[in-house]
């Protein structure tokens, strides 16, 4: 089965309020059996609103299935979810590989 990446575009209430707590969020839920990783990307124009790219890996899509129901129950990923201000987009994502190409 291929890896799966679970994709979050999110806007934070307070960025920075945000960011440690992301960070206690992510050490809990990378503990996890199953989470391969976590990975923060963030916008750069300063003429746009900051938005967060929160991306999950896991080594397929049983596993993601299993694993992901867990971040909502967790408290410290709970706290996290409190400072999301909106959910632009989340799904689970795998590599693109074109037949016939």
């Amino acid at each position: 089965m291929a890896e799966i990446t679970e994709i979050f575009v999110l806007k934070m209430k307070d960025p920075q309020r945000a960011a440690a707590i992301r960070e206690r969020a992510r050490a809990d839920f990378t503990a996890l059996e199953g989470v391969t990783s976590w990975k923060t990307y963030v916008t750069t124009s300063p003429d746009r609103p900051t938005l967060f790219a929160e991306i999950y890996t896991f080594p397929n899509e049983e596993t993601a299935k299993r694993v992901t129901p867990q971040f909502a129950e967790r408290e410290l990923t709970q706290a996290f979810l409190a400072e999301v201000e909106e959910t632009l987009v989340g799904q689970y994502f795998t590599e693109y590989l074109p037949t016939g190409a």
